[in-house]
C-alpha cells in the first residue's frame, strides 16, 4: 500500500511538472525548465510503466488525471516565476517520493 501511494504521488508530481512547464509562455522560462522537465519525463514514464504493470488501474490512470486538473488552473493564479518554481519544486518532491517508492517496492 505504501509503494502504491508513493508511486501515485511521484507520477502525479512529475506529470504536473511536465504540464506546468507547457503552460510557461516565455521562451527563456522554457529553456530554464528543460532540465527538470527532462528528468520528469524520463523518470515519470518509467515509473508509470511499472505502476501500470504492477499495481491496479487507479494508480496508473489516476496519477495522470490529478496533474491535468492541477495544471489547468495554475496558469491564471501564478506568475511565470512562481510557475517555474512550482515546476522545479514538483520535480524535487517527485524525486524524493520516487526514491522512497523504489525502496518500498523492494521491501515488498
Amino acid at each position: 500500500m505504501l509503494a502504491e501511494t508513493l508511486y501515485f504521488a511521484s507520477i502525479a508530481l512529475f506529470g504536473f511538472a511536465v504540464l506546468g512547464a507547457a503552460r510557461l509562455p516565455n521562451d527563456m522560462w522554457l529553456v530554464a525548465a528543460i532540465f527538470p522537465v527532462f528528468i520528469a519525463l524520463i523518470l515519470g514514464f518509467t515509473m508509470w510503466v511499472y505502476a501500470w504493470s504492477e499495481f491496479e488501474l487507479p494508480v496508473s490512470i489516476g496519477s495522470l488525471a490529478v496533474p491535468l486538473a492541477a495544471a489547468l488552473g495554475v496558469r491564471r493564479r501564478l506568475s511565470n516565476r512562481d510557475l517555474f518554481f512550482a515546476v522545479s519544486g514538483a520535480v524535487l518532491l517527485g524525486l524524493i517520493c520516487a526514491r522512497f517508492a523504489l525502496l518500498a517496492a523492494d521491501l515488498g
